[in-house]
This record gives structure tokens, C-alpha cells and sequence, in this order.
């Protein structure tokens, strides 16, 4: 099953690998159509030859200087959705902690404090300590370090070298990381190289693309761990039976109990993406009686 939390995470990164897509089709089809006239014309301004363009006064520059100017945008472009690509999975794992507390009310909150627990300054750190599932994969957790540590390095980009966690990391599990995620993803790693201390310094297209199918990998485990810890009868009384009753309240009254618990496997299907048994009907069923 998949949690709704997970769906607008993904749905988020579907968006925005859409965005940069089409900003990067746009940018190279200009290129490549104005190619010739950047050439034979360096010395005019923009205003003048694009003359319909409503921006023309507010980025007028030489058309020499457009490549230029296009590389600065791309750098910011790229950083900014690394940023918020890294900043939407922070906002999955806190709403997965909510959802968490709905199915247990015994799970802390995210600000409270846990006594005996020594690690608890890491957001993922505070959701797996708080929900107690099973651990993920050692080469996940380690991913989520890798990338944190990356986002680290370009917040402070001032500095001049990797910081020693970034370096001990990818002397020690490096070449491993590559392997791991070559074997997972669709098209194996693009433009992420676990293993080069120079690359974790880049920030480019094909970065990017890996670094939102990496997050689909993880998220996607994480969800899985949480929900087999919270168990899926659990998730199924205390969150989809309400949900569900909610979405057909106006329609229920009258039907016959099996043309409603027809409608629950088809929304359990298809909004958790979840096959019901007979468990869960019965949970069904007793909350209708």
C-alpha cells in the first residue's frame, strides 16, 4: 500500500521534474534556432531584436551575453530545485509522522523529547525514532546522509573544500553506493557519482534527475517500513474507513452491503493502493452495522 502522503510527495516531484524539463527543451530549442543570429549579430541589444517581447526593457542585454546570462540562470534554476526538492522530502516525513499518530496516538509528537535516545537531531533520525519501524536498508540511510551533507556544501558554498563527514563518506561507502543504485534505478546513475569527491561539488541536469529518482526509491521504502510497522488493519480503521465514509456518506444510506464494499476495495485500490482482504472488510463492515 501507499500512503497519501507518499502520492503528493511524488505527485510534487513529478511537478517539478516537469518544470525543469521543459525549462531545459525551451532553453536548447532557443539555442538552437537562434544559434546563427547570436553569431552574426553579438553587438545588438535585445530590446531591439526581439522588439515584441513584453521583457525586452527589464533583461536588455547583448546578444553575445545571452549564453552567459543563461548559464548564471541555470545555476540558480538547478540549486533552487535541489533545495526544494530536499525540502519537500522533509515535509513528506513530517506529515508522515502525523499520519503515523493518527493510526497510534501512542507515537510522540515531533517536538517532544525522548529520554535514553542519543540520536534525535536529524529529522529522519526523529520520524524512524518516533514510529519505530524496521530499519531501512543501511545503503538508504547513508543516501539520505549523502545528499543532506551535498545540500550542506551548497548552502555554505563559500567554503572551499567538502566537509571531512562528505569525504569520509564517499572514501568509505562510495563505490558501494554506485553499485547499490545502478542495480535500482531504471537507467542507473546519470550525472551522480557516489565516489568522486569532484562531483559532489556539480550540480547539473542529469544530478537533478538522479537525485529525484533516488527519492522515489527512498520514499517509497520508507513508506513501506512505516505502514507494515503500523500495520495495515491499523491503517484501515483508524484512517481509510473514515475517509472513505466521508467521500460517499451521501451516496451509502440504502445501498446493500456488498455494493458498498465493492466501493471500498475500489477506493482502497485506488487511493492507497492497497488489495483488500477479508480483514479489512470485516472492519468495514463492522463500522457500517
Amino acid at each position: 500500500m501507499k500512503t497519501k502522503e507518499l502520492k503528493n510527495f511524488h505527485k510534487v516531484l513529478s511537478e517539478l521534474n516537469n518544470s525543469f524539463t521543459h525549462y531545459s527543451f525551451v532553453w536548447n530549442q532557443f539555442n538552437i534556432d537562434y544559434s546563427e543570429t547570436l553569431e552574426k549579430n553579438p553587438e545588438i541589444l535585445t530590446k531591439d531584436y526581439f522588439d515584441e517581447n513584453p521583457f525586452k526593457r527589464k533583461h536588455n542585454i547583448k546578444l553575445c551575453e545571452l549564453r552567459k546570462e543563461h548559464s548564471k540562470t541555470n545555476e540558480s534554476l538547478i540549486q533552487g530545485i535541489f533545495l526544494l526538492i530536499y525540502t519537500h522530502f522533509e515535509s513528506y516525513l513530517k506529515d508522515l509522522l502525523i499520519f503515523s499518530q493518527k493510526v497510534n496516538d501512542k507515537i510522540e509528537p515531533l517536538e517532544s523529547k525522548l529520554e535514553g535516545v542519543e540520536n534525535d537531531f536529524m529529522l529522519i533520525d526523529k520520524v524512524f525514532n518516533r514510529i519505530e519501524p524496521n530499519n531501512l536498508q543501511s545503503e538508504l540511510m547513508i543516501t539520505l546522509d549523502y545528499i543532506r551533507l551535498k545540500r550542506n556544501r551548497l548552502i555554505h558554498s563559500n567554503a572551499e573544500n567538502i566537509s571531512n563527514s562528505l569525504n569520509r563518506l564517499i572514501k568509505k561507502e562510495g563505490i558501494s553506493l554506485n553499485k547499490y543504485w545502478n542495480s535500482k534505478l531504471p537507467s542507473e546513475l546519470q550525472g551522480i557519482d557516489f565516489n568522486d569527491k569532484k562531483n559532489a561539488n556539480e550540480l547539473t541536469f542529469s544530478v537533478i534527475i538522479d537525485v529525484i529518482n533516488i527519492f522515489r526509491g527512498i520514499s517509497n521504502e520508507i513508506d513501506n517500513v512505516v505502514t507494515d510497522k503500523l500495520t495495515k488493519n491499523s491503517i484501515t480503521e483508524a484512517e481509510i474507513i473514515p475517509k472513505f465514509k466521508d467521500a460517499i456518506r451521501k451516496k451509502i444510506n440504502g445501498i446493500k452491503t456488498e455494493r458498498v464494499v465493492s466501493k471500498f476495495v475500489k477506493y482502497c485500490q485506488s487511493e492507497y493502493s492497497m488489495t483488500v482482504d477479508d480483514e479489512q472488510i470485516k472492519l468495514l463492515k463492522c463500522s457500517i452495522v
